[in-house]
């Protein structure tokens, strides 16, 4: 028997904090509105023709930990209305150029951007992106994505 069973102050983790039975999905972010990229410096940059800015600016401040779904659809559709302007052969350059957490933040719009546009021409853009994604960050980025609890 150990010499002093009655001092617990080693313990120093709660263990019962990391017990599946005990998860809540609700607790994990706060409602925070407003977040999400800004438009117009996003559509000034598109106007301008400087699309990898453009890029760059509709990635920063993904709406992840919003539960307001309006304006995860509407980050949504801008990164896409940013996706669709870019000519084929100048994503694979674009695509070299991202960091590891943007190009996962991108194949999380990339995905949602196929579940919510009905339109196949700005579809098979997106598969362009999802091959170059892929291509560059590996599968690991897909599972990374889908495992991850914070949703577009």
């Amino acid at each position: 028997m150990a010499k002093n069973m009655q001092n617990t102050g080693y313990r120093k983790l709660d263990v019962d904090a990391y017990d599946p039975e005990n998860y809540n999905e609700n607790d994990e972010g706060v409602d925070t509105p407003g977040l999400g990229p800004d438009e117009r410096t996003v559509s000034s940059l598109m106007s301008t023709n400087r699309l990898e800015d453009a890029l760059r600016a509709a990635l920063q401040n993904p709406p992840l930990n919003t539960k307001n779904q309006a304006v995860k659809d509407k980050a949504t559709q801008l990164v896409a209305k940013v996706l669709g302007s870019y000519k084929a052969s100048d994503i694979e350059a674009t695509v070299k150029k991202l960091t590891d957490e943007e190009g996962d933040t991108l194949m999380k719009y990339v995905y949602k951007a196929m579940e919510i546009s009905p339109e196949n021409a700005l579809c098979q853009l997106l598969l362009n992106w999802h091959a170059q994604l892929v291509a560059r960050f590996g599968l690991g980025s897909i599972i990374r994505v889908m495992s991850d609890r914070r949703r577009l």
